[in-house]
């Protein structure tokens, strides 16, 4: 089998390597397609390290190899299945509390961490959910980032009737907006980039804006709320000032999610008697846990949530070091690897 090793930033080879040994309560699987994730740029450029040498990804799609003989449950060769690459203990209290996404062991030692940018994995059998076969293995990798997304719109309780802004239409702002759109949340979004916002509006966003001239985003905004402001923002852009302008126009009582990851530590752009006098609740989201896995899985099963507008392109893994030049170029959305026939 192949896997695409990095090995220091801006460098990855794919090597040759042996099967993966698969224990008794494990199941291999063949991927087929994997998403190149902000994380994956981030690790590759150089702005985060987990160690080296790692392989990367884990955004994927594949096919049921073979069933361990210990594994419990309806997997079997042939299923098509989305790979949910967080480790999870089950015993410590985040896992316990409902929060999993923030296991105390996802990141410990002796782990298998990421590793999709391969043709085979084995996995253990909570890590997979089985597909429908009429969902393209291609729209089912986007599975994973789907599901970080319902999570961020849970944390701010975004629901029917209530108005959501988005800060930042790249791939995660248009999976929100389209998330939003599917539980009747009318939708702004924001972003400085004039094609993303035709986009975003091709995909149903009730409103888009550049806030690059604040007071002019700020009366558009209170213009289409009654004055009042938004019920609750999500920020998608790491540009700081993207923090700002959502909290130019969060209603009373309104609810902030920061959903993006820095590289650096940049302060919170509001005061703290701000926030007790507006009530404001401010919150971030850090990944997904398996209920939002679930509800994403059946979401793209069902045709509640079409992805395929936001693939711009498809390399072999043999290319996956253009492919990830491709996706920092920063003029895409979802940049997609693809083992079959590698």
């Amino acid at each position: 089998m192949k896997s695409a090793f990095l090995t220091e930033p801006r460098n990855i080879e794919i090597r040759e390597t042996g099967m993966p040994v698969v224990k008794a309560y494990e199941v291999l699987v063949r991927i087929a397609y994997c998403g190149i994730c902000t994380l994956e740029q981030r690790l590759y450029d150089g702005q985060r390290s987990i160690g080296y040498p790692i392989v990367p990804g884990h955004e994927a799609s594949g096919t049921v190899v073979s069933v361990g003989s210990e594994v419990i449950g309806p997997i079997k060769p042939g299923d098509h299945v989305v790979l949910d690459l967080v480790n999870r203990c089950h015993v410590c209290p985040a896992c316990l509390s409902g929060n999993s996404n923030l296991c105390e062991s996802r990141y410990a030692k002796g782990q298998q961490v990421l590793g999709a940018f391969s043709t085979y994995m084995a996995v253990k059998p909570q890590q997979i959910q089985v597909i429908p076969p009429s969902l393209p293995l291609e729209q089912a990798a986007f599975a994973e980032p789907l599901s970080c997304c319902i999570r961020s719109l849970r944390k701010v309780g975004a629901s029917l009737g209530q108005t959501l802004l988005i800060c930042g239409a790249g791939t995660m702002g248009l999976l929100h907006l389209k998330v939003a759109l599917a539980i009747g949340v009318r939708v702004i979004v924001s972003d400085i980039d004039g094609k993303r916002l035709e986009d975003a509006a091709r995909m149903g966003a009730d409103l888009v804006v550049n806030p690059s001239d604040i007071v002019a985003f700020r009366d558009s905004v209170r213009k289409a709320t009654d004055a009042r402001g938004v019920e609750c923002a999500i920020v998608t852009s790491c540009a700081p000032s993207a923090a700002s302008s959502a909290l130019e126009v969060l209603a009373p009582g309104g609810k902030l999610n920061i959903y993006t990851s820095y590289g650096d530590k940049p302060p919170l752009p509001v005061d703290m008697h701000t926030i007790h006098r507006n009530e404001y609740m401010i919150t971030g989201s850090e990944g997904r846990n398996e209920s939002d896995f679930f509800c994403a899985v059946r979401a793209l099963a069902y045709g509640k949530i079409v992805v395929d507008d936001l693939i711009s392109n498809i390399y072999p893994l043999d290319e996956v070091g253009a492919a990830l030049e491709k996706a920092l170029a920063g003029n895409v959305y979802r940049v997609l690897l693809e083992m079959q026939g590698t």
